[in-house]
């Protein structure tokens, strides 16, 4: 039994493998599980920016000549909804601010209408606006959000060209409007230090770039603007630089925040979900780019579509063979159960022949005992009948004696007669015993015989002479002549008859030794 589990255990370990490419992310675990949770509710927390514009919008039309800065909200609100509508506001809010001569401002929309144009792949569109706006000079209320978003701009499509001869052309002027923004922000500031992140990152400085991020995502808080811009930016350096669990943790955390913020556009979740197939994690890998790609062609997000859909599609090959190997796994599963279930069966049906042939041989046993039991009981009485018979000649002997009839004694002794009754008892009890032994003998040694020269008794169990020799044979009497007193024939017709019945069998030359087979409990 042991060596069946062992084997079973085999079987099972040979059918699933135990996979060693998974990378385990113990400690960004409980991230991801409420970040599994968040998503489920993605729809209220969009729902409830949507309300928030919409609000905005019924203050808006209630009052067309308000502050255009409802404009710049109303833009702001839709530009984690959808890219188109936040364009049609931000629009509408310079038309308004040129309206009522409000230069500032209408450069703003064109600044901020250029980072929707470029979510829509909108690129030439994008960068004609910031070159209009270059070219009819930054308002110094506007420097800061001016090159923050040129920056932005550049980095972007470095981003999309990475790894090609491309990616200097907009790395090299991203860096140009990186430079001029750190002079235009605070000393110390969230956005100063992020920046100069971003500078090491055109440089190729990326020991300098990784400690910029992790100094500052120590300290920022979750209300922090670029908070999730931080965290993506830091969790994606740390996933090309293979240190998974970190990254998938900076990652997740940025999900979160654009989770809850309902903004669609944020690139978190497509970072992370790369991430987590390369760490193997194949199922929230996919399940989290779907949920990327989803809300990326809801919010008009262009760009961020064709960057899940290039991440997409090995992650779906590679799921797809994960589940061909799961439906393999399966059926291999299935069939090793119905081996076990075979083998128990064939356990249980060769108990069961070992239990019905013990108790086969415990009814052959009992038998056995009960043969026993009544051969003693047919010696007493084959004894007592001889006893009976001694007697029995004694009485008629001393009356002949004493009645001077010598001539009639030797008569009766001359005669046989008494002698021949002895032997019929002799025989009549001989048969009985032993066929209580061997009740099938009969039987048996006419299957060891030509089916045409079989046995006939003359009643049933009542054996005849022939059958007695070889029942002696059987009981291990092998003295011939005892043999022939026993049956009151001669050594020659002991012989005879056992050649005679040797010359019947199907197998002449193991007769003997099948003979004495008879009876034997295997």
């Amino acid at each position: 039994m042991k060596g069946f589990v062992i084997g079973i255990i085999v079987i099972l370990s040979a059918v699933f493998p135990i996979s060693a490419s998974e990378t385990r992310l113990s400690d960004s675990s409980e991230l991801l599980e409420q970040l599994d949770s968040e998503l489920t509710r993605r729809n209220d927390y969009t729902s409830k920016r949507q309300n928030k514009a919409d609000s905005v919008k019924v203050l808006l039309l209630a009052d067309s000549l308000g502050p255009v800065s409802r404009y710049l909200e109303l833009g702001d609100l839709q530009g984690g909804l959808n890219a188109d509508s936040a364009i049609v506001m931000f629009s509408q809010g310079f038309k308004a601010a040129m309206s009522v001569g409000d230069s500032v401002m209408a450069q703003r929309f064109l600044i901020k209408r250029a980072t929707e144009l470029c979510k829509l792949s909108s690129t030439p569109d994008a960068m004609n606006d910031i070159v209009n706006v270059a070219q009819s000079g930054v308002y110094p209320e506007n420097r800061a959000l001016f090159y923050e978003v040129g920056r932005n701009l550049y980095y972007t499509m470095a981003e999309v060209f990475e790894g090609t001869a491309m990616r200097d052309n907009y790395i090299k002027p991203g860096f140009k409007y990186a430079k001029e923004l750190q002079s235009a922000l605070p000393t110390d500031s969230y956005d100063a230090r992020l920046n100069l992140a971003m500078m090491y990152f055109a440089q190729g400085n990326d020991a300098m770039f990784l400690a910029c991020l992790m100094d500052l995502s120590e300290e920022i808080p979750e209300s922090y603007g670029n908070y999730s811009m931080v965290l993506t930016a830091l969790g994606g350096r740390q996933c090309v630089l293979g240190a998974t669990d970190e990254a998938v943790s900076n990652l997740a955390k940025a999900a979160l925040r654009d989770v809850r913020a309902g903004d669609r556009h944020g690139t978190a979740l497509i970072r992370l979900g790369v991430a987590l197939y390369d760490a193997g994690d194949l199922a929230r890998a996919h399940n989290y780019l779907s949920v990327a790609l989803e809300e990326a062609l809801a919010g008009g997000a262009k760009t961020n579509s064709m960057m899940i859909s290039a991440a997409l599609m090995p992650v779906s090959q590679a799921l797809r063979e994960q589940e061909r190997t799961t439906f393999i796994m399966l059926v291999g599963l299935i069939v090793c159960l119905c081996g076990v279930a075979l083998l128990l069966w064939n356990l249980y049906r060769s108990k069961r022949r070992r239990t019905r042939e013990l108790e086969r041989i415990k009814q052959q046993l009992a038998k056995a005992n009960q043969s026993k039991e009544a051969y003693i009981s047919e010696f007493m009485n084959l004894s007592s009948s001889y006893m009976e018979g001694l007697e029995e000649f004694n009485r008629i002997t001393r009356r002949k004696l004493a009645a001077g009839q010598v001539d009639d004694l030797l008569n009766i002794i001359k005669s046989g007669k008494m002698i021949d009754e002895q032997r019929k008892k002799f025989d009549d009890i001989f048969d009985d015993a032993f066929l209580a032994i061997y009740p099938t003998f009969i039987n048996d040694v006419n299957a060891l015989l030509a089916p045409e020269k079989r046995v006939v008794t003359p009643a049933k169990n009542v054996l005849t002479t022939e059958l007695r020799v070889l029942a002696f044979t059987r009981l291990g009497v092998d003295d011939t002549a005892q043999v022939a007193r026993f049956l009151g024939v001669t050594l020659n017709t002991v012989y005879t008859y056992r050649n005679k019945l040797r010359n019947k069998a199907i197998r002449r030359d193991t007769f003997d030794a099948d003979v004495m087979k008879i009876g034997i409990i295997e």
